[in-house]
């Protein structure tokens, strides 16, 4: 047994809920921000190293990215909250000396690069499904366990990690939690990370209706948040949150040999973070980022909306440069500063293709590559700046982001229409200011001035032709799934409506909304429709390509 600093504990109500859940043998865990995922995934590698000494686990991530610069600082910094101390208790990527007397695993690698080691033996292999999960190929594991779970890709978590997950039943096969899986995910989005929800469907065998009973609850709990007075939140308290919560039943399910899934959400961790947090968070979020990042409520996407094709498993694809991250060794620092050699997409000896879209209340960058030998258009990333940033902000941000790149050409697709009014308090227009912020910093710009931009149902028509593929000649669309989130969330909230003449027309009100996140309205998918106009205008015109319309 691994000694480790006495802490004393102190465990909200779905941890409980989660720690002290009997028999459970895969572990589901949808939890908004704020409610101690991470604490409980330090807990799970706890229990593992204090009852199964020199078992081996996986500690998968969607990319070594993923894994490195998002789930091990945040577990480390979970396993010294418990007690443990690193370079002590457990090293990373690295095999202790042997003056260090830690025991080997039953079954380990043979080189400890990305693999965590206990004094006890107790190891866990850092996987990356991009990869493969080649660090785990040829092993016997005894489990493991998936943060950000909604990013994996399904088919690739059951072809390279189940089939590992096997043996050494001689030695653990009493530990209920030998060949567990145990998965932690933020509320998936779109149609990315459902096959987590579906986990959930055997609570309907006991005629629980999970959706309904959590907005129902999550209404009542934004109902005490938005009170006015103590007087009316104390009656919304009693009356209602207290009443629904005690309703929340969450039990592992013995048919599927002990499957225990669980949702929570900031609310349920009140008593740690405290009631200003959330008030707090109310009052700067917007009523959308709020309900799904803090209260994790289950969003919607629109049906058939302006981008019926859009699939997001073929066109959102993993596009993070293991080779690089792991080159860094560990550096915290380093890893917490992601630029564009982390991407794999990212091709440093081609130019980079933009498209903007300038706003009061927010101004996005949507920028793209040509692949030419795999023919594939790749939408590399998603910036934006709201309000009081500026134009030059967004443009310094670009820089920095891709400082490194080498072929520092821009080429700029104009919105010739609205980029060139003038910006307020400047001799400048929009598209100038940002332009020669980059030119300021060593880029060369190309301006692809389109004129005005056709139409929503020009742009319609070329967006279902560029995303339906059925013409090998045409250039595959491409999205980067973690750089381009907001975009690709954007594109599935985007309604599809009919102007006064019948004609296909894309519905804008989001950007009126207050309410409403700026990144996930209309916005980003302005930008995206110049990129697909940009290579699929063989759709509208006989010329092939807009390059033939670039002014230098």
């Amino acid at each position: 047994m691994v000694i480790v600093d006495q802490i004393k504990l102190s465990f909200n109500q779905p941890q409980l809920r989660y720690v002290t859940a009997k028999g459970k043998k895969e572990g589901v865990s949808i939890w908004g921000r704020g409610t101690g995922k991470s604490t409980i995934i330090a807990w799970d590698i706890h229990e593992i190293v204090q009852t199964m000494p020199r078992s081996c686990w996986v500690i998968v991530g969607s990319t070594y990215k993923q894994v490195l610069t998002r789930t091990l600082p945040s577990t480390i910094a979970g396993l010294e909250a418990l007690g443990y101390k690193l370079d002590r208790d457990f090293y990373v990527g690295r095999r202790p000396a042997p003056s260090k007397l830690f025991d080997r695993p039953i079954q380990g690698p043979l080189s400890y690069d990305h693999f965590i080691i206990f004094r006890n033996g107790t190891g866990f292999h850092l996987v990356s499904l991009d990869a493969g999960g080649s660090a785990s190929r040829g092993l016997n594991v005894d489990g493991f366990i998936g943060d950000e779970a909604l990013l994996f890709n399904k088919e690739k978590l059951d072809a390279d990690l189940s089939a590992t997950n096997r043996g050494n039943g001689q030695y653990f096969g009493k530990n209920p939690k030998h060949h567990g899986v145990f998965l932690f995910s933020s509320m998936p989005w779109g149609d990315q990370g459902r096959w987590l929800l579906d986990k959930a469907k055997y609570y309907e065998n006991d005629g629980i209706d999970l959706t309904q009973r959590q907005n129902e609850l999550i209404a009542a709990q934004v109902r005490f948040i938005d009170a006015t007075t103590d007087e009316e939140r104390l009656h919304f308290w009693r009356e209602e949150v207290v009443k629904l919560m005690m309703e929340v039943r969450y039990f592992p399910n013995a048919a599927t040999k002990g499957t225990f899934y669980s949702e929570a959400n900031a609310f349920d961790n009140i008593q740690n973070l405290g009631l200003q947090y959330l008030l707090d968070q109310r009052r700067f979020m917007t009523d959308f980022t709020f309900m799904i990042e803090i209260m994790n409520r289950r969003p919607t996407t629109v049906e058939g909306g302006f981008y019926p094709k859009l699939n997001q498993a073929r066109h959102v694809v993993d596009a993070d440069n293991d080779d690089f991250v792991l080159g860094l060794e560990y550096n915290l620092k380093k890893l917490s500063s992601p630029d564009s050699r982390m991407d794999s997409d990212c091709r440093s000896h081609l130019p980079i293709v933009g498209a903007a879209d300038w706003g009061g209340k927010i101004s996005v960058l949507t920028l793209g590559q040509k692949h030419e030998d795999v023919r594939e258009y790749r939408i590399l990333k998603g910036m934006y700046v709201k309000h009081p940033l500026l134009v030059s902000d967004l443009a310094g941000t670009f820089c920095d982001y891709y400082q490194h790149h080498l072929r520092k050409e821009f080429i700029f697709l104009e919105d010739a229409e609205w980029g060139n009014n003038r910006n307020p308090n400047s001799p400048w227009t929009l598209n100038e200011t940002f332009i020669k912020v980059l030119q300021s910093r060593g880029w060369r710009i190309t301006r692809a001035n389109l004129g005005r931009v056709p139409g929503h149902p020009t742009r319609y028509l070329v967006g279902q032709e560029v995303l339906a593929e059925q013409d090998p000649r045409r250039y595959r669309l491409r999205f980067n799934k973690v750089n381009t989130r907001d975009v690709v969330q954007a594109m599935l909230l985007a309604p599809v409506g009919q102007d006064t003449k019948g004609n296909i027309s894309k519905i804008k009100s989001s950007e009126r909304k207050e309410s409403f996140p700026q990144e996930h309205a209309t916005h980003f998918t302005d930008t995206v429709d110049l990129h697909m106009l940009y290579v699929g205008t063989d759709v509208v015109m006989t010329t092939p390509d807009f390059s033939g319309l670039i002014i230098v």
